[in-house]
C-alpha cells in the first residue's frame, strides 16, 4: 500500500497540504494517508486532456493523442470516483461530462455547419458527426469507470447515449431541415439525371439513423449492460426523413408518369417504369436504409402503376389486348414482371390482366369454333386445339411465369369453346377420333414424341364437361382397333388409359383396361385351342384364332344370324367344343361382324390375299359356287339385310379394288342388280386391305353411342342422389341438387332438370318421399 500511494501521487503531481500527511506515531506503521483530489482541480486536468483530443480531432489527426497522458487522464477519473464521501465526485464527473460535449458543439460544431450552405453544408455535417463519434468513444475510454459502476448503481443513461444524445439536441434539431432538404434536392437531382456524390448522401443518412441506433456505433464487451435512447432504433430516421422522402417520391413519379401516359405507347411506358423501379431499388441500396425499399416501392408502384393500369392496359394500338393479337411475349412478360408487384384486385395488379387474357383466349377459340362449324370435314379440329392451346399453355408458363392465376383463366377459356358443338359432333367425339386416328395402323403420322401428344390429349380431355361422352366413343373405336388388329402399339394404349386414370381415377378407365386385359387372356386362350387341335387330331384346313370378350368391358354388339360357308362353320363349332370342354359357367355369343378373313383371291393375272371382313367373305366366298349372283339372291343366301348388304357389295364392287363386277354400271345398287367375280382384277402388291367399313363409326352408331351416355347418366344420377340421401335421410331441394353436381362435375355435368326428373323417378319407386309439412325437403327411405 505504501509504494502504490507514492507511485499514484507521483503520477498526478498533486501537492498536499500539510495537516493532512500528519498523523500519530502509533498509526504511522499501520496506515498512510490518502490524499484526496478536489473537484475542481481534478475536473480542470480532465478539461485539457478533453480539450487536447479536441484540438487534434479539428487538425484532422495530423498527431495522435499521447498514450501517457490517457493514462493519466484514466487514473485521475477513476480516483475521483473511488474517493470516499463528501469526495467522491463520481455524480458531479457525471454531469460535467454531459456539459462538456454541450459546451463542445456549440463552440465549434454548431457554427461550423450553419457557416455552410448546399452541398458543403452536407458534407461538414457528415465530417462533424464522424469526428462527434470518435470523440464520444475517446471520452468513453477516459471516464469508462463511470459507466462500469457509476451508472449501474443510479441507472443512469451510458456514457456513450450521452454522447449521442447531446449531438442530437444541440446540433441535429438545429439543421436537420436545412440537412433534410439538402438531401431530397441531391436525390430528386439523381432522378432527373444528375450525378450526385452518393458516398456523401449515404453518410448523411446514416447520420439519421445512427441518432437513433447508437448501439451498432460502439462495440461493447460481452455481457455489458446498457441502455436505449430511443424507443425504436428508426424512429428519428422515419420521422425526420423517410415520411418526407417518400411523400416527395409519391409527387415526383406523379408527375412524371401523368406526362408519359399521355404520350408514350404501353410498351414504352412500362420500360420506363422498369427503369425507374429498378433505379429505386439501387437508390436504397447505395444510400438508404433497407427498410425504406419496401415503402419507397410501393409508392412508386402506386403513381407509376396502379394509379395509370386500366388506361394502359386500355390503349388501343399498344395496350393488353393488342400486345396479346401481335404475340408481343418480351412486353408480355414485363407487364406480368411490373404488375404482380400490386396486390390483385379486380381493378388492380394482375386480375385485370388476367381477364384480358381469358377474354382474348375465347374469342380465338370461338373464332376456331366458326371457322370449323362452316367447314365439312372436322378431322383436323382436335389438332388445331392441341396447337391453340400449345400456343397459350407456353404464354402461361414463359412470360406469365406459370402464374396460377393464368393457369386458371387459361383453363376457364378452354372450358368455354371446347364445350361447344361441331356441326352434328361434340368435341368429345371428335377428340376421341383424333386418338383413334393416330393410335391405329396407317392412320395420320404425328410429329413428335407420341407420349407428349398423349399428354396433350389428356389436358383437352381435362377441360371436356361431357367426359363421359368421350370414354363411351373411345371404348367402341379402341374395340375396333383391338378386335380388328389395327392398333399400332400396345404400350400408347396403356399410357393414355394410365393418363386418363391418373386424370378421372380407376372406375372410369376400369372398362378400358378390362379390354386390354381381354386380348391377352385371348392370346393364352388361342395358344390352348392351337395345342387342343394338335392334340384331337382335327383339321380346320385354315388357321383360326378367336378372341373371347368379358361382355361388362366391351360395347354392346349386335348379334347377326348370318349364314357362313361351311369351312367357317366348321371352325365355330371346333372352338365352341374346346371352349366348353374348359368351362361349363360361359356361353359364346359370335359377333361376325367384327371378325376378319385372309382369302386368297385367284385371278388370271396372279393369286392376291385379300385382307377383308367376315360378312365380305360370306359374300366372296359364294363365288365358289356360281359365276353370278343378284343382290337379292346374295342377300338371300348370307342372311343379311339388303341395306346392309349394299354397303359391303359397294366396297367389292366399287371401290378402289373392284373384286366384283356389277351389270349394269353404276354408281348405285339395285335389288336387282348382277354381280360376278373380276377374274381380271390385278394389283402390284400380293397382299391387300380392303375396306372394312366396321373400322369407321358409323351415324347410327353414334347416335346409339349418344343414347347409351344418356342412360348411363341417369343411372349415375339416380346413384348419386341415392348416395347423399343415405348419409343425410333429409335433405332440401336445392341443396341435394348442388352436391348431386358438385359429385358428378368429373365425369359430365348434370342439367338441374335430369336431376329433378331423377327425383321424382326415384318418389315413384319409393327409394325417397317429400316431407309432409314441406314438400321441399326430400326424406330418405330405407
Amino acid at each position: 500500500p505504501q509504494d502504490l500511494f507514492h507511485l499514484l501521487r507521483k503520477q498526478v503531481e498533486w501537492v498536499l497540504p500539510a495537516e493532512v500527511g500528519s498523523c500519530s506515531a502509533k498509526s504511522s506503521t499501520m496506515n498512510t494517508a490518502v490524499e484526496v483530489i478536489p473537484l475542481e482541480a481534478g475536473w480542470d486536468k480532465m478539461k485539457e486532456g478533453i480539450d487536447k483530443f479536441t484540438q487534434i480531432m479539428e487538425e484532422d489527426f495530423r498527431e495522435s493523442f499521447p498514450l501517457a497522458l490517457h493514462s493519466e487522464l484514466y487514473t485521475t477519473c477513476y480516483a475521483m470516483c473511488t474517493q470516499k464521501a463528501p469526495q467522491n465526485w463520481a455524480d458531479d464527473l457525471y454531469k460535467r461530462y454531459g456539459t462538456m460535449y454541450e459546451e463542445q458543439l456549440n463552440k465549434t460544431v454548431l457554427p461550423a455547419i450553419k457557416g455552410q450552405h448546399g452541398e458543403s453544408m452536407l458534407q461538414e455535417f457528415a465530417k462533424r458527426w464522424k469526428n462527434h463519434k470518435l470523440l464520444v468513444r475517446q471520452m468513453w475510454k477516459l471516464f469508462v469507470y463511470l459507466d462500469r459502476f457509476y451508472i449501474k448503481r443510479v441507472s443512469a443513461l451510458p456514457l456513450k447515449a450521452v454522447g449521442v444524445q447531446k449531438f442530437e439536441q444541440v446540433v441535429f434539431n438545429a439543421v436537420k431541415d436545412d440537412v433534410r432538404s439538402g438531401v431530397l434536392s441531391l436525390i430528386e437531382k439523381e432522378r432527373e439525371g444528375d450525378q450526385v456524390d452518393r458516398d456523401l448522401l449515404k453518410s448523411v443518412v446514416n447520420v439519421f439513423v445512427e441518432i437513433g441506433d447508437w448501439r451498432p456505433l460502439f462495440p461493447t464487451r460481452v455481457g455489458e449492460e446498457i441502455g436505449d435512447i430511443g424507443a425504436a432504433r428508426l424512429n428519428i430516421y422515419i420521422k425526420e426523413l423517410e415520411q418526407q422522402l417518400i411523400a416527395a417520391t409519391s409527387e415526383f413519379y406523379a408527375r412524371e408518369s401523368a406526362s408519359w401516359i399521355g404520350s408514350d405507347s404501353c410498351p414504352e411506358y412500362m420500360k420506363k417504369a422498369e427503369k425507374r423501379l429498378s433505379e429505386e431499388v439501387n437508390r436504397v441500396g447505395a444510400y438508404l436504409h433497407a427498410s425504406t425499399e419496401e415503402k419507397l416501392l410501393k409508392e412508386c408502384e402506386q403513381q407509376l402503376l396502379a394509379n395509370h393500369q386500366s388506361a394502359l392496359m386500355d390503349k388501343e394500338e399498344t395496350g393488353c389486348r393488342a400486345l396479346l393479337r401481335e404475340e408481343k411475349t418480351e412486353d408480355l412478360q414485363r407487364m406480368h414482371k411490373l404488375f404482380q408487384r400490386l396486390p390483385s384486385t379486380t381493378t388492380c395488379g394482375l386480375q385485370p390482366i388476367s381477364q384480358i387474357v381469358r377474354e382474348h383466349i375465347v374469342d380465338v377459340g370461338m373464332g376456331l369454333v366458326r371457322k370449323e362449324e362452316a367447314e365439312k370435314d372436322h378431322k383436323n379440329y382436335a389438332q388445331q386445339l392441341i396447337d391453340l392451346h400449345d400456343k397459350y399453355l407456353a404464354l402461361v408458363q414463359g412470360p406469365f411465369a406459370n402464374n396460377t392465376l393464368f393457369q386458371k383463366v387459361l383453363k376457364e377459356a378452354f372450358e368455354v369453346f371446347v364445350n361447344k358443338d361441331i356441326g352434328q359432333s361434340t368435341t368429345a367425339e371428335l377428340l376421341s377420333s383424333f386418338c383413334d386416328n393416330i393410335m391405329k395402323t396407317g392412320g395420320d403420322k404425328i410429329e413428335g414424341e407420341i407420349d407428349t401428344i398423349l399428354d396433350k390429349i389428356v389436358m383437352l380431355f381435362s377441360y371436356l364437361s361431357d367426359k363421359d361422352m368421350f370414354a363411351e366413343f373411345y371404348r367402341k373405336q379402341l374395340a375396333k382397333r383391338l378386335l380388328l388388329n389395327r392398333s399400332a402399339s400396345d404400350d400408347d394404349e396403356r399410357s393414355l388409359i394410365t393418363k386418363l386414370k391418373y386424370r378421372c381415377g380407376a372406375q372410369f378407365t376400369s372398362k378400358l383396361e378390362g379390354m386390354l386385359t381381354d386380348m391377352n387372356v385371348s392370346k393364352d386362350t388361342q395358344t390352348n385351342f392351337q395345342g387342343f387341335l394338335n392334340s384331337s387330331e382335327s383339321a380346320l384346313g385354315m388357321d383360326c384364332a378367336v378372341t373371347v370378350l368379358t361382355t361388362g368391358f366391351w360395347p354392346t354388339y349386335k348379334v347377326d344370324e348370318v349364314a357362313l360357308p361351311m369351312e367357317l362353320l366348321k371352325c365355330v363349332d371346333t372352338f365352341t367344343r374346346f371352349y366348353e370342354s374348359r368351362t361349363s359357367h360361359r356361353k359364346l355369343k359370335w359377333i361376325h361382324n367384327l371378325g376378319t378373313c385372309v382369302v386368297v383371291g385367284r385371278f388370271d393375272a396372279k393369286p392376291i390375299d385379300l385382307v377383308i371382313s367376315t360378312y365380305q367373305a360370306c359374300i366372296l366366298m359364294l363365288f365358289n359356287q356360281e359365276e353370278a349372283y343378284s343382290a337379292t339372291d346374295i342377300a338371300a343366301s348370307t342372311k343379311l339385310s339388303m341395306e346392309e348388304l349394299k354397303k359391303y357389295l359397294q366396297t367389292l364392287a366399287l371401290s378402289k379394288y373392284q373384286i366384283l363386277t356389277k351389270t349394269p354400271k353404276g354408281k348405285e345398287i339395285a335389288d336387282s342388280d348382277s354381280f360376278s367375280f373380276n377374274s381380271k382384277f390385278t394389283d402390284r402388291q400380293r397382299r391387300i386391305k380392303m375396306s372394312l367399313l366396321v373400322t369407321k363409326v358409323s351415324q347410327d352408331e353414334k347416335q346409339s353411342t349418344k343414347q347409351t351416355v344418356d342412360e348411363d347418366r341417369k343411372h349415375a344420377v339416380e346413384a348419386s342422389i341415392v348416395r347423399v340421401m343415405k348419409a343425410r335421410k333429409t335433405m332440401p331441394h336445392s341443396q341435394l341438387v348442388m352436391e348431386v353436381s358438385q359429385q358428378l362435375m368429373k365425369l359430365f355435368k348434370p342439367e338441374p332438370k335430369v336431376i329433378k326428373n331423377r327425383i321424382e323417378s326415384l318418389i315413384s319407386r319409393e327409394y325417397l318421399e317429400r316431407d309432409k309439412d314441406n314438400q321441399g325437403i326430400y326424406k330418405y327411405l330405407a
